[in-house]
């Protein structure tokens, strides 16, 4: 089943065990392509750490599996799609905070923001800023 698939249940045990069955005989042309790995889309470090071992207790291996995060795989679809997107994402956490800390100095002036400007009076090393974001 090339391509992107989908697995549903409220079981993370049963996900486990049909990912292993699958992964355990390969489909497509593993001649061409033996070593290509396979990817599994996680939501956190915890996640991969334990189906890595979960797999591995199947199957009695668990090696050439990509585990990326949502966002690490939409980026890697579009930079495919889109070969002169820029590398460093305008939504990655450390240039959002830095966006933001500057859409902050620049409205803490209007109505609304009474507690934001009153917060970062004295804040001539923009720490209070940061800590904000």
């Amino acid at each position: 089943m090339p391509g992107l698939n989908i697995f549903t249940s409220n079981r993370l045990e049963i996900l486990a065990e049909q990912l292993s069955r699958i992964i355990g005989n390969p489909v497509g042309d593993t001649l061409s392509f033996p070593l290509s790995g396979e990817i599994i889309v996680v939501q956190s470090k915890g996640i991969e750490r334990w189906l890595s071992m979960e797999l591995a207790r199947h199957n009695g291996i668990s090696a050439n599996i990509f585990f990326p995060f949502p966002n690490t795989c939409l980026n890697e679809i579009f930079k495919k799609l889109i070969p002169d997107m820029p590398e460093e994402s305008l939504f990655d956490p450390d240039v959002m905070t830095f966006r933001i800390m500057d859409i902050l100095t620049e409205c803490r002036h209007r109505s609304g923001f009474e507690s934001i400007k009153k917060y970062l009076t004295d804040d001539e090393n923009k720490q209070k800023l940061f800590s904000v974001v």
